[in-house]
This record gives C-alpha cells, structure tokens and sequence, in this order.
C-alpha cells in the first residue's frame, strides 16, 4: 500500500475525532440558563386598570411561601400590610398613567411587583361657552402657534418652515413692530417668558430659542420629545407635546421637572396645544378643534371645557384655520384668543353653558 495514502489517511482520522471530540465537548459543557422562581405574584389589580381618582384600589397577592408583609411605595407615601389582601387609597395622585411598587417580604425572601394604573379624573369637566368682549385686527399671514403678554405688547410666535418668527404686536392696531425670524429649516411653535428671557420652540428639531425682552437670541435648548405649546407657571415651564403629556421643566437649567397627563373622566385627552397659565388653571387649545379646556396643574384632570364654535361667523376669510391661541393680559384680567391665518384678535369672557 502506498505509504503517502496511509499518511494522509491517518491525519484525515486524527483530525476526525478532533473534531468529533471537540463537538461532544461543546455540547456537553453548554450551560443552562437559571430561571428565576418568584415565590408571589400581583394578582390584583391588572395591569393597566382603569380606576378613579379618590376611589380604593383593592390589591391581592398570591404566594407559595408565608407572608409576613407587603410594603407599598408609591411617591413619598408607604404603608405596611399584613394581609394578601387588602385595600389603598391614594393619599395624593395624579391622572393618568401611574406605577405603585409592592415589596412582598417572607423570611429572608423578598420580592418586587409593580402595580400599573390608569388614573381617570372624579370629576365631569364643567361645559362653558364664550362671549365676545372686543375685535382687534391680526395678521392673516401669521400662522399662530404661541400667544402671550408682556405687559400691554402682545407677543407671537408663527409656524411653517420659512415663515417662523416672533414677534411684537400692537394689541390696537395689529402692527409689528419688532420680530426675530428662525432659519428657513424650522418650524417654529409656542412661546412663553419666563422673568427676562423669552423661549420659543421647534416642532420635530428637538431645539428651543432663547431671547432676551429685544428679541435678540441669547441661547438655546434641546428636548426629546416635538415641541407644541408653551406657558409660565410661577417658575415652571410648561410644554405641549401635541399628545396628553405635559411637560414641566425648570427654566434654570431646562431640566424636566415631572410630567402631568391629562384625563377627564371617560380617558385621555391629547391633542394639547397651544397653551396659557391663569387664574390657577391651564388652559389648552384642543388642535384641530374649536374648544379650548381647562386643567387642573396639581392632579392632570380636565375641569372645563369651553366651546368657541360659532367665533368664525365674525369674519370672513378664504384662508383661516383652526383656532389656536390663548393670551391673558394680567394687568387688565383680559382673555384674548385667536386662530392660525385669522384676521381678527377676540377679547372674550368664559361663561356657563346654559
């Protein structure tokens, strides 16, 4: 037998059961994953269950091993129960989407559940309507997204790429006369002052505009979310972000402070955008709607909704929009709304609904 043939033969058998051995070694050393085995588990409430603001939240825990107690956590509340069942009501909360930890302690064991609620308001909004107090002129090329006072000058803030801009405007005769435009590529939205400094928002650029009381850019600012409406709160900027959060931020350092979601008493109310902080509310414009509502700043819930359908029969107009923009002029307790391209300012007052 040719001994070249033997040769290759022998190292093609050697390197067979190396392989060989090295695939029973793979499979024999792959490790297991560990499964975690929880000893309790949150029976009650179910995830996302709808439950109303002030009302028991009933809890059950089932368990394998002897309970001997539950700590609940939720904010700056905790308290202890002994029982696997039992009911909590909420000292404080707020609508919307909340999330409770439930701490199961036994023995040396423990273990961590967290109960997720929808928090719907107690409250049916208050239905108003509206009366109008005074017309003023406004520019029907201004397609408004942010509306408020300094003093008597009204200040506006427009949208669409290459016509956004802030400006300052004679209440009486409608005149500009001093404005600030963004660069072509943004699409400019609300605005507020905060003490001396003005904040004006981009819609999807994440970036917010900084301006001294001249309207010249002193600095900017980034979020995470689309920018919408904007307003002041004593010391808190508050944000829209066109679905039913609102954001609050810290004006120092622009960090976000909490969130408020907004419900009434049926679910969600999104679509919040332009917006104004008055007389302890904040009031909403509702896009692509003729209302505006009110919300309470503490817990998220809608206490009045106010109707502004008809406004359009006080002028004509081939290219006005939907109503957008809500300004309170402090010094003289005056409301004053408007639209995007509409070519009247309001003055109105809010009433009951009768």
């Amino acid at each position: 037998m040719n001994m070249n043939y033997i040769n290759r033969l022998s190292i093609i058998c050697s390197l067979g059961l190396i392989f060989s051995c090295s695939g029973e070694k793979d499979n024999s050393e792959t490790p297991t994953s560990p499964r975690i085995k929880n000893f309790s588990k949150l029976s009650a409430p179910s995830s996302n269950q709808e439950i109303v603001m002030g009302e028991p939240v009933n809890f059950e825990i089932t368990s394998s091993q002897q309970v001997d107690s539950i700590l609940l956590s939720f904010e700056t509340e905790q308290k202890v129960f002994t029982e696997t069942q039992f009911t909590w009501t909420p000292i404080r909360i707020k609508t919307g989407r909340q999330k409770v930890k439930i701490s199961v302690y036994s023995g040396e064991d423990s273990e961590t559940h967290y109960a997720r609620l929808i928090v719907l308001s107690d409250v049916s909004p208050t239905t108003m309507t509206y009366e109008v107090i005074g017309e003023y002129p406004h520019d029907e090329e201004a397609f408004i997204q942010g509306l408020f006072f300094l003093g008597d000058t009204l200040v506006e803030s427009t949208g669409q790429e290459g016509t956004s801009r802030i400006s300052k405007i004679n209440l009486q005769s409608g005149e500009v006369y001093k404005t600030t435009s963004l660069a072509d590529n943004y699409f400019g939205e609300g605005s507020t002052v905060w003490k001396d400094q003005i904040y004006y928002l981009t819609w999807q650029d994440n970036i917010g505009f900084i301006y001294n009381l001249n309207l010249e850019e002193t600095g900017q600012f980034n979020y995470t979310y689309e920018g919408w409406g904007m307003t002041t709160m004593g010391d808190t900027l508050i944000i829209s972000d066109g679905k039913e959060v609102l954001h609050l931020l810290d004006p120092r350092d622009m960090s976000e402070i909490s969130r408020l979601e907004v419900y009434d008493h049926e679910g969600l109310v999104n679509k919040l955008n332009e917006l104004e902080y008055f007389n302890g509310k904040i009031y909403a414009n509702i896009w692509q709607q003729e209302i505006i509502i009110s919300i309470d700043p503490a817990t998220g819930k809608v206490l009045e909704i106010i109707d502004f359908n008809g406004l359009r029969d006080n002028f004509d107009s081939n290219v006005a929009e939907v109503l957008n923009g809500i300004a309170y002029k402090q010094n003289t307790d005056q409301i004053f709304v408007t639209g995007k391209n509409w070519p009247k300012l309001f003055e109105v007052k809010f009433k009951l609904n009768n």
